[in-house]
């Protein structure tokens, strides 16, 4: 009773000095007392079977490439297991990462790739490699592309998120983090699986795995998974920041030429609303006698003008930006008899393309139809060797060579690219430059394609062993040179002390690269229209005079690469089996940074620009920054409830090359989070609420009145799943129902867009949205 008397007490007065946040206070309040109470009231019979640490403390491969405890990691790493994926409902990368401490996902906020990450106040998709198996399965080339439903978590075993840089051991990109999906293999499938469900918006989500032993050393997996939907309409839910789509386009068809020139309005005629997206993940894998085939496939679309001002975009069904990423994989690995050395040799493959459908059509085409096209390919060996000293002593030397090839990203193009032909003999002109003059002279302007070639020779070595028995030690480095932008080294260093029997402490320093991907060095894209001598737009050939640009993004191929140094504390301390606190801190700098720069009345193919920018290595940003974490596992009778809170800080700053104050926040990134939610299960029911909530995150680009840069309001929003198994059982053939609410309360908020001008500073975001469905086990 006193103890409920205490927090009613807080709560009250939280909730009048801070509104915002009042009620996260008590839930995490609530998540570090309510653990406490229940345990003194239960025996110790009730918390038989696994405890929270040896949930927690699982063997993970990731961070030293060799199998370890969790907590002798050298790294900040969270692991979700198969069971937290099916209790949570988890269907896909995005929404486990959702829930993961010191992740930020700006959801709707970008036209091209969707959703924008930030780990740790490091933005951008391209800056964390997603590993399968240990193999990369995202852009091999560092080309920035959705993170969604086409990673789905459908034969997934474990999900082992590493925070902070890995290029002393993965190389290019490993930059701000590394996810990895350690699937089951088909003798722990043994059996199959199928699922669906269907929700509001016509949004469904099917599954399917199935596995099996042929043999004492072989066996097969085969997974997919397939999803869609409408999306909602967000004009009926958002009526206000959809106004001009209500009263001027919807009615007439009217938009603005541009953001530069926004009292020009003309017709460009009506179009249906429509912002489907599409997705699938395929996945395939062979065991045999110490080999290891894989094949991967991914693919998503969605609607090019999403995060767009109605003004400036055409929300309509084929304006659509459709990527498919490749993966095939052939591994062998040797031990000897005495388990003292073996050798990990793998070849792999990885392909990306942005499909020659993709296109926009808003302000920068001139609301004509502006294609795109890209592909990457590449080829990679490597060789790893381990070598185990003793059993606290332990060595790993590696080797890698990949051959890459790449089409950056185009610019608008007026029709489909040909794929089955060179891009010089198509005769793809620049969007608007296909006109004569007045005086009958051709103003076609043919487009730049880049085609690159290159290549990228790593070498890496890791040394890690314990010095005594409460200390081990980490110590390594990679070396690697690439033709196309030069060479780099990036160290690590890792102490991980057990100073007490309940008590685990880590202190790590890490260097990674990012590489200028050609996509950011290469890709331009902007679009000309005729004008006469008074400098009007005019389409008639009689009054043309020249060409005008009215914006222009150029490229820049002298990029360099961004480098990072981090450095971290992090602290866990068991108070019981079942209850643990960690905390940790991390400070975080990065130089060269690739930030885009535009300046008015510039020039493109001897044309003027209105405006044109351009990326450049200029500027330092730091980032300071840490969570504080409780974990609880509670047993009452046949009850569990697996819960978590974490309160996360995150705030930096960026300077320019001479150290002088740029801006005093980092974009995309929160100050204040809190995460929490809980894992109950009793007899075949299990439910999942789990809660997020933000303070404000600011933009890139954009200012406000009084010239700070624009925020979005915090917010809270709360997630639900729930499933019952068993709800029939024959032989092996098990099923299960299950719901899934987002955003349960219906809130009406809004996350960052990445961009400015003709997109809203502010996106909107999806109102509820409820699915259910059955899983059936065989």
């Amino acid at each position: 009773m006193e103890s409920k008397k205490m927090i009613e007490s807080v709560v009250r007065s939280e909730r009048k000095k801070n509104g915002i946040f009042y009620s996260i206070r008590y839930l995490v309040l609530y998540a570090s007392i309510i653990p406490s109470l229940l345990l003194a009231q239960e025996s110790n019979d009730a918390l038989q079977g696994l405890s929270l640490a040896d949930i927690l403390n699982i063997d993970v491969i990731t961070v030293s490439k060799k199998e370890q405890k969790s907590s002798d990691a050298p790294a900040m790493i969270y692991v979700v297991t198969e069971n937290n994926i099916k209790n949570r409902g988890y269907r896909n990368l995005q929404d486990l990462l959702e829930d993961i401490p010191e992740i930020e996902i700006q959801k709707k906020s970008t036209s091209e790739f969707s959703n924008y990450f930030t780990f740790r106040g490091i933005s951008g998709n391209e800056k964390f490699v997603i590993l399968l198996d240990g193999v990369r399965i995202n852009s091999t080339t560092g080309t920035p592309h959705v993170v969604g439903a086409n990673y789905a978590l459908v034969n997934a075993k474990q999900v082992e998120v590493i925070l902070g840089p890995a290029s002393a051991l993965y190389g290019v990109d490993a930059f701000s983090g590394i996810v990895n999906i350690i699937t089951r293999t088909g003798d722990e499938v043994d059996g199959g699986n199928i699922a669906a469900s269907y929700g509001q918006f016509n949004t469904t989500n099917n599954s399917f795995v199935f596995g099996k032993k042929i043999s004492p050393e072989a066996s097969f997996v085969v997974s997919g998974n397939i999803y869609r939907t409408d999306e909602p309409m967000l004009p009926n839910y958002y009526k206000e920041d959809f106004s001009w789509y209500h009263n001027q386009y919807k009615t007439q068809g009217m938009v603005r030429l541009a953001p530069f020139s926004p009292d020009v309005i003309f017709p460009v005629g009506i179009k249906e609303y429509a912002t489907p997206t599409n997705a699938y993940f395929i996945n395939a894998g062979l065991d045999f006698s110490g080999f290891q085939f894989s094949y991967s496939r991914n693919f998503e679309s969605h609607n090019t003008s999403v995060g767009g001002l109605p003004d400036f975009n055409i929300y309509t069904e084929d304006a659509t930006y459709k990527i498919t990423l490749q993966s095939m994989h052939a591994k062998h690995t040797f031990v000897n008899p005495e388990n003292k050395w073996g050798l990990q040799s793998s070849l792999s493959y990885g392909s990306y393309e942005l499909n020659p459908k993709s296109k926009f059509v808003n302000t920068f085409s001139g609301y004509r139809d502006a294609f795109k096209y890209a592909t990457s390919k590449s080829t990679k060996l490597e060789e790893q060797f381990n070598y185990n000293f003793s059993e606290n002593h332990f060595l790993i030397a590696g080797f890698s060579y990949e051959d890459i090839s790449a089409l950056p990203k185009s610019g608008d193009l007026p029709f489909e690219f040909d794929v089955n032909q060179a891009a010089d003999v198509q005769d793809i002109y620049y969007i608007g430059t296909n006109f004569y003059d007045r005086d009958s002279t051709d103003l076609k302007i043919l487009q730049d394609f880049f085609y690159l070639e290159y290549k990228n020779i790593g070498s890496y070595l890791q040394y890690q062993g314990k010095v005594i028995k409460a200390l081990e030690v980490t110590v390594g480095g990679r070396f690697d040179h690439n033709t196309r932008y030069g060479s780099s080294f990036n160290p690590r260093v890792g102490l991980v002390l057990s100073p007490f029997e309940k008590t685990i402490m880590k202190w790590l320093y890490g260097e990674a690269f990012l590489a200028p991907s050609p996509y950011k060095a290469y890709q331009h894209y902007g679009a000309f229209i005729t004008v006469n001598e008074n400098e009007d737009f005019t389409e008639n050939e009689s009054e043309i005079t020249g060409l005008f640009g009215p914006f222009w993004h150029l490229p820049n191929p002298d990029l360099k690469p961004e480098k990072l140094k981090s450095y971290e504390l992090s602290v866990s301390h068991y108070l019981t089996d079942n209850i643990v606190l960690s905390g940790n801190g991390y400070y975080t700098k990065i130089s060269d940074l690739i930030v885009v720069q535009g300046l008015p009345n510039q020039e493109f193919k001897g044309i003027p620009v209105g405006f044109a920018e351009t990326p450049v290595n200029s500027g330092l940003s730091t980032c300071l920054g840490g969570t504080v974490k409780i974990d609880a596992l509670l047993k009452i009778g046949k009850v569990t409830m697996n819960s978590y809170a974490a309160y996360s800080y995150s705030d930096g700053k960026i300077e320019d090359d001479s150290g002088n104050l740029l801006r005093d926040s980092i974009p995309f990134n929160a100050k204040h989070t809190v995460k929490a939610g809980f894992e109950l299960t009793y007899k075949n029911l299990s439910v999942s609420p789990r809660l997020i909530s933000r303070s404000r995150s600011y933009h890139p680009i954009l200012k406000n009145g009084t010239g700070d840069y624009m925020s979005n309001n915090a917010y809270t929003v709360v997630n639900l799943f729930a499933r019952y198994d068993n709800i029939f059982s024959v032989d092996k053939m098990k099923a299960a129902l299950f719901v899934r609410i987002e955003n349960l309360t219906d809130k009406r908020y809004y996350n960052i867009s990445i961009e400015g001008g003709s997109f809203f500073p502010l996106t909107p975001q999806d109102p509820l949205r409820l699915t259910a469905g059955v899983d059936i086990d065989f």
